[in-house]
């Protein structure tokens, strides 16, 4: 009942006081608005005190001056301190109720601490005060995102950028929504789009392995090409690009971009792993052993590289040494077909039909129909030594 009473209290007073119900918003003074955007200046060269000391130097010149204020908010939702910016955004959303940027920077650190139902209500406001501000739609397509609502997210993110189409972000969250969904022409195009905005290299990456997802190979094979140009540090590129050439059996290319990776990063499993697996295709055994050793000594836990290994004794006649890196996978992954079916193999040469028997019952188990003529045999072996598989 008092908060009831408060309220029509302070509505009578409003309506008392006209000379305060039509007093014209104050303007700052020209040097408040040349600290503020010294302030911007340096937030964007990530110079976080000096645009401080600037926006606090603005505030203190014009109190009333809301804009200064709400950026002392985004310097802290920058610095993770979000109860702070919090109280900056709601101290500039009081000095101006039509200004949308704070609502929109609330919605942004209500999503970041979990509070998903603020952040759509802070969202939704900033939105009504300004259908106009890009950022806004952006800021609430994300939280509709966190929400599995995608219709509205995608909604939003899309008028955002139809609002400023050099929101890089948006159209990257937008390729990414439309990839999962298996919509690659899309996907495509949002990458496309934010290339246009930023020639970055990591997209150039990004947009390259969704060329490997589509099967086109050789547009996968220029983005990577394109993302070394601009990076020739690309760890990842120089790997994707290695293993395209690998496909393509031009070893010497492959070898080049596989041993740039081993230099820009010694412990990178996969391109030993990837040079290990060149050297078996060229027949270099010993050399294949060398670098697939290497791969395991970085992750003890790379079943594939691991696999590989028993592979490469296998074919050098090292039955014993292949078993034992075949049997140190199936405890790693005990689902892994491959080594499943080749420990089948190796038992059943040995006379161990009753291990061998509980390997293909594991392989069948987990193949799947992926591989069709080895499930034949499995099975041909089973019924003909009256196996009986367990569930």
């Amino acid at each position: 009942m008092f908060k009831r009473k408060l309220i029509l209290l302070l509505a009578v007073c409003l309506i008392c006081s006209p000379v305060l119900a039509k007093k014209k918003k104050t303007l700052p003074s020209e040097q408040a608005v040349f600290h503020n955007n010294q302030g911007i200046s340096a937030l964007n060269r990530g110079d976080l005190e000096r645009a401080i000391f600037e926006f606090q130097t603005a505030t203190e010149l014009a109190p009333q001056y809301a804009e200064p204020v709400s950026n002392l908010g985004v310097i802290y939702k920058i610095k993770g301190e979000y109860e702070k910016a919090l109280s900056f955004f709601n101290q500039a959303s009081e000095i101006d109720k039509k200004y949308a940027a704070p609502w929109s920077h609330m919605a942004a650190v209500y999503l970041a601490i979990g509070k998903s139902e603020e952040a759509l209500k802070a969202g939704k406001k900033a939105v009504k005060i300004d259908p106009l501000l890009a950022d806004a739609h952006y800021n609430l397509g994300l939280v509709y995102w966190d929400l599995k609502k995608k219709t509205d997210a995608e909604k939003e993110f899309k008028r955002a950028t139809v609002l400023n189409p050099n929101l890089e972000p948006v159209h990257l969250r937008l390729a990414e929504m439309y990839r999962e969904e298996g919509k690659y022409d899309l996907a495509v195009v949002r990458y496309r789009l934010a290339l246009n905005v930023s020639n970055n290299p990591q997209v150039w990456e990004t947009l390259g392995k969704l060329y490997l997802e589509m099967g086109d190979l050789f547009k996968a094979q220029n983005c990577f090409q394109k993302a070394i140009e601009l990076n020739p540090n690309a760890e990842e590129a120089h790997l994707q690009l290695g293993t395209f050439y690998l496909n393509q059996k031009r070893f010497d290319e492959a070898m080049a971009e596989f041993e740039q990776v081993v230099q820009l990063n010694s412990k990178n499993e996969f391109a030993f792993f990837k040079l290990g697996t060149l050297k078996m295709e060229q027949g270099d055994f010993p050399k294949a052993i060398d670098y697939l050793k290497q791969a395991k000594a970085i992750n003890p836990n790379d079943a594939d590289a691991i696999y590989n290994l028993g592979v490469v004794y296998y074919k050098l006649g090292k039955t014993d040494q292949a078993k034992e890196e075949w049997e140190y996978v199936v405890t790693i992954a005990p689902k892994h077909p491959q080594a499943l079916y080749n420990l089948a193999l190796v038992e059943a040469k040995l006379g161990k039909f009753k291990e061998a028997g509980g390997y293909y019952c594991r392989f069948s188990s987990v193949a799947a129909g992926n591989y069709p003529a080895e499930e034949a045999l499995s099975k041909k072996f089973i019924e003909e030594k009256n196996i009986s598989c367990r569930n």
